[in-house]
């Protein structure tokens, strides 16, 4: 009987219209044709039809990606942009189309491979390219926003979905180590001003013009990445210790300065270290590592369409959308409707049917994200390599956009602990020693006492291991091999090893050394 009452449903969902609770007193989603296919755990459902509005048909077509990252450890969400590494000279962040987006995901996160995506936030589409709202990228608050009256999306590493206001509470400089363990959090108490007694301390970017303050000390930072918006006062900066101060202790381009009484007479920033300063982020958003703009309203909150929905992007117009939705089971799930090509059936939809709609493929919270010309949907193309766009933009061609979200296959990098204190006085361990490479291609080494694990770095790449000894899988040539023990929160990680140089040969080359090798030891014997 059961098996019996699953086709029934299923068969109702397939061929049938299917009608949900809502704010409406009716609306019903009528599905012409509906095709759903799995691209590595990744759902992609296509529905052409129309909707049933208070009586309103329209004819729409709607395309659905989503995946349940709470269960799926292998599977992610994460914020993606391609922003250029410092804003040009007219203040322009940078606008790509989705493919551009993807391939920054990949170079920007080599642990990740991005399965599927929407566009995101709303931006200011005819200058810079900025985000209208706050930007998180891998917890790196980039831009806190034009106004702090858009909600923020953020994404956990655990797979939950936080939604709200953003709050934010100052800047602050963070400086990591070379291992991306947290050293210090400071508070930074003016922005291209001079501090007003010994214990503050402020941050110049290279659009302060006026001279630094001579008594006191600075620290130069060649910035990584900078970003600011005069206007409304944000800043965002990320960089390593300069090795060259101008002499006349001018600002150089894209470049920072740390001011303060006595500020780094610790050796708080080295030559290894990465130093940010960005406005503190505080409740719900503290400890998400991607977040990204919303519309004002939420679509669905709380297992309920939005009833007072009266606001938003052409909110009672329709256009074609693209949406984020979060299901009871912890699926994470994005829509795009399709809209001005009346005869082509892509008729789009007002906000509140955009809502419906999220209802409807089972959103327990549901929130608008940018739409019109930016919506687009992107899905990993199995059979052809590369993206498929799955749905069909207004424009006529893919439009650039500021950001997107993404599902991506791959774990999330570990976040080391905080070293506890700063000074820190801990204990450094020794580096390894007896670095050999055993006849079973096995690198191997003492183990060093204390050690929570071991870096392992062969020509420039990482590996961390828990033991003291690793299977090589390597091609033929000279490989450099270093190796330091990790500390963890007990203890200073070690120096690194003075470089091992390790020669890979041919088949045959192995097969005349082991030749050579049994000839000597039946020589000794003899």
């Amino acid at each position: 009987m059961k098996k019996i009452f699953i086709f029934i449903l299923l068969a109702v969902f397939a061929f049938g219209a299917f009608e949900v609770p809502s704010a409406h007193a009716y609306f019903r989603v009528e599905e012409d044709t509906k095709e759903t296919v799995y691209v590595e755990g990744v759902r992609h459902t296509k529905i052409v039809g129309s909707i049933n509005n208070d009586g309103t048909v329209t004819r729409q077509v709607m395309n659905y990606i989503g995946a349940n990252v709470l269960t799926n450890d292998d599977l992610n969400i994460v914020v993606g942009d391609n922003y250029y590494d410092h804003q040009d000279e007219n203040g322009k962040w940078g606008m790509f189309n989705i493919h551009a987006l993807v391939e920054n995901v990949h170079d920007r996160y080599d642990n990740f491979e991005v399965i599927a995506g929407v566009n995101g936030d709303f931006y200011d589409i005819n200058n810079t390219g900025r985000p209208v709202s706050a930007h998180i990228r891998n917890f790196e608050v980039v831009h806190r926003g034009d106004t702090t009256a858009r909600p923020l999306v953020g994404f956990k590493d655990n797979g939950e979905v936080v939604f709200g206001l953003p709050e934010f509470e100052g800047y602050e400089l963070l400086v990591y180590n070379d291992e991306g363990q947290l050293k210090n959090k400071l508070d930074i108490d003016h922005i291209n001003s001079d501090p007003l007694n010994d214990d503050e301390i402020s941050v110049y970017f290279d659009n302060y013009l006026n001279a630094l303050p001579a008594e006191l000390e600075k620290v130069f930072i060649n910035g990584i990445d900078t970003k600011f918006t005069e206007s409304n006062g944000t800043y965002f900066g990320k960089g390593v210790l300069a090795t060259d101060v101008p002499q006349n202790e001018s600002i150089s381009e894209n470049h920072f300065v740390i001011v303060g009484k006595n500020f780094n007479q610790d050796d708080l920033i080295t030559e290894t270290d990465t130093v940010i300063v960005q406005v503190g982020i505080t409740g719900i958003f503290d400890d998400v590592r991607f977040a990204l703009g919303s519309d004002r309203q939420p679509l669905v909150i709380g297992g309920a369409v939005n009833a007072g929905l009266n606001a938003g992007a052409s909110w009672n117009f329709p256009a074609p959308r693209t949406a984020v939705g979060v299901k009871a089971d912890g699926t994470v799930f994005f829509v795009v409707v399709d809209g001005r090509n009346k005869p082509a059936g892509m008729e789009g939809v007002t906000l509140p049917e955009l809502a419906e709609i999220m209802y409807y493929f089972g959103a327990v919270d549901a929130f608008n994200l940018d739409g019109g010309g930016s919506s687009t949907m992107t899905l990993k193309d199995i059979e052809n390599g590369g993206y498929m766009i799955l749905n069909t933009p207004s424009d006529g061609r893919l439009r650039s956009i500021s950001n997107g979200v993404f599902i991506v296959k791959g774990e999330h990098d570990p976040i080391p602990d905080p070293i506890p204190a700063w000074p820190d006085t801990r204990d450094q361990l020794v580096a390894p020693s007896n670095i050999y490479v055993d006849d079973e291609n096995v690198l191997r080494f003492n183990e060093v006492p204390g050690s929570v694990s071991y870096s392992v770095v062969i020509n420039g790449v990482e590996t961390i291991v828990e033991d003291n000894e690793l299977a090589l899988d390597l091609e033929v040539g000279i490989h450099e091999i270093s190796i330091r023990a990790k500390g963890g929160v007990s203890y200073k990680s070690s120096d690194y090893t003075t470089p091992l140089l390790y020669q890979v040969y041919p088949n045959d080359i192995n097969l005349l050394i082991d030749m050579i090798k049994d000839y000597a030891k039946s020589t000794i014997n003899d």
